[in-house]
């Protein structure tokens, strides 16, 4: 009995905790509509992690956030439109950046990237430690 139990028991699991986040928009004067979008981490020497996504197409006034959910070692990340100031201006291209302090310092974690924004996703794991990077390009 004590085997069959060991071998149906779950695996117990926290709670799942979500983080909001709002990007720091830059123009990308270099991108354009053939530019394939991109996600970039790169852990901080003091344990953060600084996010950025590239080739992000938003109107002019428009804000872009991030939704975070943290179970364990997975983390799923939705980008989402965030307010938008102004009328119907033209779409450009940028690149958001954000740090935060989800990633424990050390870690391993299994990141999903999901855009509500552009309908494009990527999965990658990531090892939060000062000066290691990891980039991938988002897809369809």
């Amino acid at each position: 009995m004590v085997l069959v139990g060991f071998f149906v028991s779950q695996k117990k699991t926290q709670e799942a905790t979500s983080h909001i986040h709002g990007f720091d928009l830059e123009p990308d004067e270099r991108g354009d509509d053939e530019t394939p979008g991109w996600v970039k981490l790169t852990g901080n020497d003091d344990g953060t992690v600084t996010l950025e996504r590239g080739s992000l197409r938003l109107r002019e006034g428009e804000t872009c956030n991030l939704v975070a959910t943290v179970i364990d070692d997975k983390i799923t990340i939705q980008e989402k439109r965030g307010k938008t100031v102004g009328g119907a201006a033209p779409e450009r291209t940028y690149t958001g950046r954000v740090t935060v302090k989800f990633v424990p310092a050390g870690s391993k974690v299994y990141v999903r990237y999901d855009s509500a924004v552009t309908g494009q996703w990527c999965k990658f794991s990531f090892t939060n430690s000062p000066r290691r990077m990891t980039r991938e390009q988002l897809r369809y």
